[in-house]
């Protein structure tokens, strides 16, 4: 069984020329603590979805079928020949042409679709505690989606479905 996961990426780092990862190529890298997270629990036949704040809200934009992983060091000369920013990445994925989408209709990611998301560990529980502590849900979001995380198959199914007349 394949394992999956959600990232967080930075849409303001794309306005400033670091496009990682990159739609048109199905190209994402990353490297230190991240980069090893997805090395370590992400195979060929793997979902990546990603998520980024625009505005005022976290949205699932993307969603990779993972190809190919490349490594610094194991597959130099095919990360020479990429184009884009993620070739500076220790761990590079490729999407899938055929199984990848990019989400024309972005998926609200909000505290309804987080509590679905077990895997968050962001129960009703979470989102209370952190309203008395005066914290936003959109910040309550980003602290849960900083790092990568390891989602279920059947949360994979149900993420793919939401998106599915998305794009």
């Amino acid at each position: 069984m394949s394992k999956h996961m959600i990232v967080t990426y930075s849409a303001e780092k794309a306005n400033e020329g670091h496009v990682d990862p990159n739609f048109t190529q199905l190209v994402y890298g990353n490297s230190n603590k991240n980069g090893n997270s997805i090395r370590n629990n992400l195979d060929v036949g793997s979902f990546i979805f990603f998520n980024a704040r625009i505005d005022k809200k976290r949205y699932i934009t993307a969603y990779f079928y993972v190809e190919k992983i490349l490594i610094q060091g194991e597959n130099d000369q095919e990360i020479d020949s990429l184009n884009c920013s993620a070739k500076e990445d220790e761990v590079i994925i490729i999407g899938s042409r055929l199984h990848s989408k990019v989400l024309t209709i972005p998926l609200v990611l909000d505290r309804s679709l987080m509590e679905k998301i077990k895997s968050y560990n962001a129960d009703s529980n979470y989102f209370e505690t952190k309203k008395i502590a005066g914290i936003s849900e959109l910040a309550a979001i980003k602290d849960k989606t900083l790092n990568p995380t390891k989602i279920t198959e059947e949360e994979k199914e149900m993420l793919i479905k939401l998106c599915r007349n998305r794009g």
